[in-house]
């Protein structure tokens, strides 16, 4: 392997706690408190080993926004959106021209591990020119016993769905091993190439699927997310499934067990069924099938 240079890799992130708090945590129940001091230590560990690191931030509290800019070397920019895919839009064109940078990856804040264990294996098959695109795919003992049993349970059936879905339309070869699609970060080269995949803007027209689209919606997950990988599938770009010894927070594993177990038993089953229905319309779509309730906006990058 080369020699492994931080600032080549940019980080890059979003971030919104309105209810953010200082001082010790006052109940389980406060997930803005849990995640935005996760997202704390993660900003803190990320500059430490000096990746160029970059947080859009949308309508956190005062005093979180003033103790996440107080971090040293942090880039803060201000999210010009509440939603997620044009905010990640917006922190891949930063990212596109800080100096230096080889490859980006976008994750979300509250994954600690991602940084202190997982960098140097994701980005490496970049840096070495082997990959294109990485995603990353959980360990499988860390992933059943380190998440809450609902979300293992649901995102294990996701990602084999949506495998299963890629497998059926000649886009993953049968032999292949699943990704873990349903795990959130992505790593990929900092080219025009790749990232105009993770620019691309699309719509969806369900008429009949307003509150879920309400709740989540193509810009949650999907444009950004999901689509990329499987348009590089679909164009022959390298996109490689690398295992990484991630660890969930364990407050946070607390907060959605506990705290807020009902909340996010039905957000993980809502994000499960609208993710898969994406996927069936983006495949229809790229096949050219006028029955395809999705669309291609106009892009630059």
């Amino acid at each position: 392997m080369s020699s492994f240079n931080p600032s080549t890799i940019a980080i890059a992130t979003t971030t919104s706690y309105p209810r953010w708090y200082r001082g010790k945590l006052r109940s389980i129940k406060h997930t803005d408190k849990i995640r935005g001091d996760l997202a704390l230590i993660f900003v803190q560990k990320a500059t430490e080993a000096e990746y160029q690191t970059i947080v859009a931030d949308w309508k956190s509290a005062h005093t979180f926004r003033k103790t996440l800019s107080s971090i040293e070397k942090i880039i803060l920019i201000k999210r010009r959106s509440s939603k997620s895919a044009p905010s990640k839009r917006q922190l891949i064109k930063k990212a596109r021209r800080l100096n230096n940078v080889k490859v980006i990856i976008l994750t979300e804040p509250e994954k600690v591990s991602l940084i202190t264990d997982c960098v140097k294996q994701i980005t490496f098959p970049i840096l070495e020119n082997k990959a294109d695109i990485v995603v990353p795919k959980r360990n499988e003992t860390l992933f059943r016993t380190h998440y809450p049993d609902y979300q293992y349970a649901s995102e294990q059936e996701g990602n084999a769905l949506y495998n299963e879905e890629l497998r059926s339309h000649g886009l993953l070869p049968m032999n292949a091993d699943n990704f873990d699609m349903f795990f959130g970060p992505r790593a990929f080269a900092n080219t025009k190439k790749v990232c105009s995949l993770f620019m691309r803007r699309y719509t969806l027209k369900m008429t009949n699927l307003k509150l879920f689209l309400r709740f989540f919606g193509i810009e949650a997950y999907s444009e950004v997310l999901f689509f990329p990988i499987i348009a590089a599938l679909q164009k022959k770009i390298r996109v490689a499934n690398i295992e990484v010894p991630f660890s969930y927070p364990h407050t946070q594993k607390l907060n959605e067990e506990k705290g807020s177990r009902e909340f996010f038993i039905y957000k993980r089953k809502v994000q499960k069924f609208e993710l898969l229905i994406e996927l069936l319309h983006f495949v229809s779509f790229l096949e050219k099938n006028p029955g395809s309730r999705i669309r291609e906006k106009h892009n630059s990058i």
